[in-house]
């Protein structure tokens, strides 16, 4: 009798994961027609890029509608980068860059967040709206997605207690022909899917090790040198997210954010108390995986920093 049991669970069990993995995708005869359009925003003339954007905006939005798409891999639209919660599936932001001319950068992307209250998947989709060259290098206000910092987003980063629902995000900008920039976002979502960014929650060290002066600030944006690279990566042996330390080649051009480039020592953030706090010349020395990795998108394995990114005009 148990034997008899144990085998129905077995069966009930089997069924049931079947079930999951048969998921139909009613959108999927769009997939072709976003690979299509990927491919063009990524290796068309500029004409042909914003026609082909424009179409690749209007389409995805339709995909995402349909509440099955947090669960697609959209691993063959190589332009796109997907970051999402860590612990379940409750939101995703896409994000996308387009590269116009001579080193011009544009950003487009969505939100998407679920609930499922009352037994019914309520699936939110919003437009982000990039407002970067009205905003600048604001680290202290408070955002949504009609007035967003654009960039293209590679890591997400949870908070370490339940309860505390903001997140942070990682994001590159091509910027400009000389100078790059990385950011470090906080953000949350409401119960209706609406995002705001800019929780200031970045205990932000504006003096030294040994005189700290810290500010509060909603987020974190480095401009440094187009030709060099810059680490901005959680690491979870020093339970911290790591980050190069940026200086500029003389002290003379502390003004000229293009002339900074890593000087061989690390910054980092620590959680404490729903707070991050910034921490000066942390010590990286005989740690496992404190390599952060320059980029490294987690939505597929297959991405690399040539599929996400434009190459510079040389």
């Amino acid at each position: 009798m148990k034997y008899f049991i144990g085998f129905f669970i077995f069966l009930i069990s089997l069924n049931s994961s079947a079930k999951k993995e048969q998921v139909n995708f009613l959108f999927e005869h769009k997939i072709d027609t976003l690979i299509s359009c990927s491919n063009e925003i990524q290796t068309g003339d500029d004409m042909s890029r914003l026609l082909a954007n424009h179409k690749f905006e209007r389409i995805l939005r339709e995909v995402l509608n349909d509440p099955t798409s947090i669960h697609y891999k959209f691993d063959k639209i190589k332009c796109l980068s997907i970051v999402e919660s860590p612990n379940e599936k409750e939101f995703r932001i896409y994000t996308w860059v387009l590269k116009l001319g001579n080193d011009d950068y544009d950003y487009f992307g969505f939100t998407q967040y679920q609930n499922d209250r009352k037994k019914k998947i309520k699936n939110y989709v919003y437009k982000l709206t990039n407002k970067s060259k009205e905003l600048g290098k604001d680290e202290f206000s408070k955002l949504d997605s009609n007035n967003w910092i654009g960039c293209v987003y590679y890591e997400v980063i949870p908070p370490k207690k339940r309860k505390d629902k903001t997140h942070l995000l990682i994001g590159w900008d091509g910027n400009n022909w000389r100078s790059t920039k990385k950011i470090i976002e906080t953000f949350s979502f409401n119960n209706k899917g609406v995002i705001t960014f800019g929780k200031k929650i970045i205990r932000y060290n504006k003096g030294t090790v040994k005189k700290p002066k810290l500010i509060s600030k909603a987020r974190l944006i480095f401009e440094y040198n187009g030709e060099v690279s810059m680490t901005v990566s959680y690491n979870s042996n020093l339970k911290k997210l790591i980050f190069d330390h940026l200086a500029p080649s003389d002290p003379k051009l502390a003004d000229l954010y293009f002339t900074y480039a890593p000087d061989f020592t690390y910054d980092g953030l620590k959680y404490d108390n729903k707070k991050w706090i910034h921490e000066n010349d942390v010590d990286v020395r005989n740690q496992e995986a404190v390599k952060a990795v320059r980029w490294n998108p987690k939505d597929v394995k297959n991405r690399t920093k040539e599929t996400l990114i434009p190459q510079r005009s040389k």
